[in-house]
């Protein structure tokens, strides 16, 4: 396995088991946990950018984000918001002349 590969699989893995709402706990400990867990998410996420994987990491990212109720994206490292995210995705749908190709309808 590529070491990108790996970094990928242990950043969902992350993602998957990250507390998102660890701000609104009243227990500092669960406070102190997610923000390791955040640190090293965005560790992760800059590393992959860094190695040009940053639409692959955008994707994983947002799989998993809840958008509202917690930490904003930039403390993940990541560099656009999720109304920004969806608008690139479709666009990748979207031939030259406006019509949609991702799933065979016209939007």
């Amino acid at each position: 396995m590529s070491k990108i590969k790996g970094t990928l699989i242990e950043l969902e893995k992350l993602l998957k088991e990250h507390d998102w709402t660890y701000e609104m706990s009243d227990d500092h400990s669960y406070w102190t946990s997610g923000t390791n867990q955040r640190s090293l998410i965005r560790a992760l996420i800059i590393r992959l950018q860094e190695a040009g994987m940053s639409k692959k990491t955008s994707e994983l990212f947002y799989k998993y984000y809840p958008v509202n109720g917690c930490h904003e994206e930039k403390g993940y490292g990541i560099n656009h918001t999720w109304a920004e995210h969806l608008d690139r995705k479709a666009m990748e749908t979207v031939d030259e002349n406006g019509m949609s190709i991702g799933n065979g309808r016209l939007w």
